[in-house]
């Protein structure tokens, strides 16, 4: 059974480059930037499981140019167990 991880972060970056380590992040799987604003990029994670999530929040910790990564908000999705699984 597999649900689906959600979790928001709040990576800092120095303001005069945080579209271009928004524009990077951007293109990781799984990742949606939807906020770049003074330094602050909002990023949006979707995974399979709490352990992917972290390696996901590790790896932006190690980018380039990212002073620091936040975990905002985490939701597990069960309902996605059942649109998952063949029937």
């Amino acid at each position: 059974m597999t649900a689906l991880h959600i979790a928001s972060f709040i990576v800092r970056a120095r303001p005069e480059i945080a579209d271009i380590v928004a524009a990077r992040i951007a293109q990781q799987p799984g990742s949606e930037v939807h906020a770049v604003e003074a330094g602050k990029i909002i990023v949006v994670v979707e995974a399979a499981s709490e352990r992917a999530l972290a390696d996901h929040m590790e790896d932006l910790r190690h980018q380039p140019d990212v002073l620091m990564v936040s975990l905002v908000f985490h939701q597990v999705d069960e309902s996605m167990e059942a649109q998952m699984e063949p029937t």
